[in-house]
């Protein structure tokens, strides 16, 4: 039971946000780093980094000791990685942020979203893939403020199932300009 507890507390240790580090190293720089420590990629766009093309793995890609203003975390693929909601909070100031594709991830729920608001205010955030996900209908009030998407993926969410008709025209009527997939 203890190597349990053990491996379980350690699995989500990488969703926890280090204030410190957040200070020094910038939302963006420490988004990527927490995506890419849960399994996932990244792609940037900044200064020193050959392409904005190129999806990043491996975290230690990342230079922690480039300290200069201009890196801009532009795509995340999180894809059935272990980030949690706890984990969302990294995101709260990524404001170049384009595409986010959460798939999967079954720790996700509608705690998560809110974090999502300020990449779509910044008018950054276009497409963004929750499938597979634990939101629910609750998520609604935040979905609809995330104005800049024009793509969102919500097939597979189990909980909102039983009420795909009101969530499809919920979202069909405030974001007008965005393709919901359920």
């Amino acid at each position: 039971k203890q190597w349990y507890q053990r491996r379980v507390r350690g699995r989500f240790k990488n969703n926890r946000v280090d204030e410190l580090r957040l200070k020094c190293l910038g939302a963006d720089k420490l988004s990527s780093e927490w995506i890419l420590l849960n399994r996932g990629k990244v792609k940037v766009n900044a200064p020193g980094y050959e392409s904005s093309k190129k999806w990043l793995t491996d975290f230690r890609e990342i230079d922690q000791w480039n300290f200069e203003q201009g890196f801009r975390l532009t795509h995340i693929d999180a894809t059935d990685t272990e980030v949690t909601d706890t984990g969302f909070r990294h995101l709260r100031n990524t404001i170049y942020l384009q595409e986010a594709s959460f798939s999967d991830c079954i720790h996700i729920t509608d705690e998560a979203l809110p974090n999502l608001i300020s990449s779509s205010e910044a008018g950054s955030l276009k497409s963004l893939d929750l499938s597979g996900t634990k939101i629910t209908p609750d998520s609604l009030d935040v979905l609809t403020q995330l104005t800049s998407l024009k793509v969102l993926d919500l097939r597979n969410c189990k909980e909102l199932a039983s009420y795909k008709d009101v969530v499809l025209d919920t979202l069909k009527s405030e974001l007008i300009s965005c393709k919901v997939f359920m």
